[in-house]
């Protein structure tokens, strides 16, 4: 055995801190981050490569793609190298390498999935309520990695999250939102939050037996065959008198 003097420099003295063959999960229109956390970086050079295309994207804190979305965060004296990702979409998932320029190179894979969030209205798409009643809707919030910003509450085209003198209250959580409306009225409600795709459900408010728009419907339809009748008749007594 050689003396430690004597002995051949290792080839490198990079050692990634990050799991190899990651899986980061992220929702369509998010800022997904992808950790490369090094140690014995020293002079060498860190790069991210999109692996589908091998499309060099970032050079230590240089971005080389003409797409601006991607750029890498550094922190002197730390050592994670991340590569962030402005509004991801679809086309944004699969592999990405994080390589140091030693010799020969040495790389760690970070592999990127990407969902679609969607709202969703518990017990729709139709809903029945008795009037006078409190109406509470619910509304869920699939598929989703961060919380939402807000949720708007729209009855027919009007947002009305802060309609607190007509009755509505809406609270927000990490993964859903809740509206509650008393006196509840008819109609098409829906929730739209700022990171999923909007949910919506017809309200319909039960006046007696029968929901208020049913009846408002029967009684245009009783309207509109009585003159009918009316003719009808008289059609058949002016036929038998002649």
């Amino acid at each position: 055995m050689l003396p430690p003097s004597l002995a051949p420099p290792p080839l490198n003295n990079v050692v990634f801190l990050s799991e190899n063959s990651t899986l980061v999960t992220a929702q369509t229109g998010s800022t997904p981050i992808l950790h490369c956390e090094i140690e014995g970086v020293a002079e060498n050079l860190v790069s991210w490569i999109r692996r589908k295309d091998r499309h060099l994207l970032t050079i230590n804190l240089a971005t080389y793609s003409s797409d601006d979305r991607f750029f890498t965060s550094h922190v002197r004296n730390e050592q994670d190298w991340a590569l962030h990702l402005r509004f991801a979409q679809p086309g944004d998932d699969g592999a990405y390498e994080c390589q140091v320029s030693t010799h020969p190179p040495v790389s760690l894979f970070v592999t990127l999935r990407l969902v679609e969030a969607r709202a969703e209205i518990v017990g729709g798409p139709d809903k029945i309520v008795k009037s006078g009643s409190t109406l509470k809707l619910t509304c869920l919030l699939r598929s989703t990695t961060e919380p939402p910003s807000f949720v708007f509450w729209y009855h027919e085209s009007r947002m009305i999250n802060y309609d607190a003198g007509r009755g509505v209250t809406v609270t927000l959580g990490r993964h859903h939102s809740e509206l509650s409306l008393s006196p509840a009225y008819a109609g098409n409600f829906s929730c739209a939050p700022s990171n999923a795709r909007p949910a919506s459900i017809n309200v319909h408010v039960l006046d007696g037996e029968q929901p208020a728009a049913m009846q408002h419907e029967r009684a245009s339809s009783s309207t509109l065959l009585l003159p009918s009748l009316f003719w009808i008749t008289t059609t058949f007594l002016i036929s038998d008198l002649s």
